[in-house]
């Protein structure tokens, strides 16, 4: 039984429109968040919507708290009538994307005003999370609130449930910008720019996963901090991946067409195919997540379809096994001037399987991003706008690729020292300090 009474939080309300078992990026910070939340507190809660039935369920991901717990909101959006239809709420297909409805819609899907009715939640949701919660602080005696961005829809009730409790401490996590200056993927930027300070002022503390956007965030708020999509767990320092027969490359997660390129990698490989230096019998090419049909269509404008596998949507344990035993793991990401940090949550999983990564970075160097992976052992990194990369990247492959022909399997060394700061535990501390515990 646990005896403890110095806790962090008395007790927490968690906010979240996506939540364990919902097989979805986000969901994996949250749910280590959860954990830690868990531990220090006296109490925790979780409102989540009832559209969690309709999504994939991935059932390793972390999930601890008594269902007793756990309150599921009534909602009703174009998510749910996309479910009910029988079809696939968490992403769309190729053919759906490329639609001119959608590319009208989508700029106004997480658009105010327009997310108070189409956004994930829609009204319904946002009605029934703040009539339950406000019942629940009321009754459970709630001191701390934690909501995270995207969707709206929860920053929505949170900022509602702040109001009309004043005593609440609002932590409002983002992951990411509202109003991205790459993606540029919102109607009228400067009215959600306005919209978003206006909210923030309420929330006591701001959180986000990147100095990067933390930067930009200190704008609107003057208690930033930063909790990273931390790591699971520490590589054992030396990891070789299992002798395979095969020179493997492998990326897992959603790609970003126009913010991400695979090009670089994909041409270098031909190149070498074509110069002897690479013998293609020896590679194989792995693709596991939701966008195969665009993974299948790079690799083939090279010649190089045949080499590739795609493995579609698979489990969090799955995609880890397949980073573990790859012998090299391919990251996608962008930045521009002035702006970077954007810190996939994928990154987490490749520094814990500890096997080399080639990170493509569609921009200008991120020295973030290259702290993280470069300064820890953990790979390289190529900047699509640093003159130097593309020969440095051909160095780095070559090398790996020789160095596993030599003996069928790549050996790597990363410092897990390095990687300690990067932890879930490490990430929570810098919130505890924030709250001065």
């Amino acid at each position: 039984m646990n005896h403890r009474t110095n806790y962090a939080f008395e007790s927490l309300l968690i906010q979240a429109y996506k939540f364990p078992p919902v097989q979805a990026v986000s969901v994996e910070r949250l749910s280590n968040l959860h954990r830690l939340f868990v531990e220090n507190a006296a109490a925790c809660w979780v409102q989540t919507s009832s559209n969690k039935q309709y999504f994939p369920k991935d059932e390793t991901l972390q999930f601890n708290v008594d269902h007793a717990n756990l309150q599921v909101i009534r909602t009703k959006d174009l998510r749910t009538l996309r479910g009910q239809r029988g079809k696939n709420i968490a992403f769309l297909d190729k053919n759906e994307k490329k639609a001119l409805l959608y590319t009208f819609f989508r700029s106004l899907y997480h658009a105010y005003p327009f997310i108070l009715f189409t956004g994930d939640g829609g009204y319904t949701y946002l009605r029934e999370s703040y009539r339950s919660a406000v019942k629940l602080i009321e009754q459970e005696g709630i001191t701390h609130l934690f909501s995270s961005f995207r969707p709206w829809a929860d920053h929505l009730v949170a900022y509602r449930l702040k109001k009309r409790f004043p005593h609440l401490i609002w932590i409002a996590d983002f992951r990411d910008l509202p109003v991205d200056p790459v993606r540029r993927d919102v109607w009228w930027p400067a009215l959600q720019t306005w919209w978003q300070k206006r909210l923030l002022k309420r929330a006591n503390i701001v959180t986000t996963v990147s100095d990067g956007l933390a930067r930009r965030l200190r704008s609107d708020h003057q208690q930033v901090i930063v909790v990273r999509n931390g790591l699971a767990s520490l590589p054992n320092g030396f990891l070789t991946a299992p002798a395979s027969a095969h020179f493997t490359i492998t990326y897992t997660g959603s790609l970003y067409p126009g913010l991400q390129s695979a090009e670089p990698l994909l041409q270098l490989l031909r190149e070498l195919i074509n110069e002897g230096e690479l013998n293609p019998a020896h590679l194989e090419l792995h693709y596991a997540g939701k966008d195969g049909a665009l993974w299948q269509e790079w690799t083939t404008r090279h010649t190089l379809g045949y080499l590739s596998t795609d493995h579609g949507m698979v489990s969090l344990a799955r995609a880890r096994e397949m980073q573990s035993n790859s012998q090299l793991n391919l990251l996608l990401s962008w930045s521009a001037k002035d702006y970077g940090g954007i810190m996939t949550a994928k990154l987490g999983s490749y520094l814990s399987a500890g096997r080399p990564i080639i990170t493509l970075l569609h921009g200008p160097p991120d020295p973030e991003l290259t702290q993280v992976v470069e300064h820890t052992g953990a790979g390289f990194v190529y900047a699509s706008e640093e003159p130097e990369s593309p020969q440095q990247l051909r160095t780095f492959l070559l090398h790996a690729y020789r160095s596993w022909a030599f003996s069928g399997a790549l050996p790597w060394r990363i410092d897990p020292h390095k990687l300690q700061p990067y932890t879930w535990e490490n990430q929570m501390e810098h919130l505890l300090r924030t709250l001065d515990v």
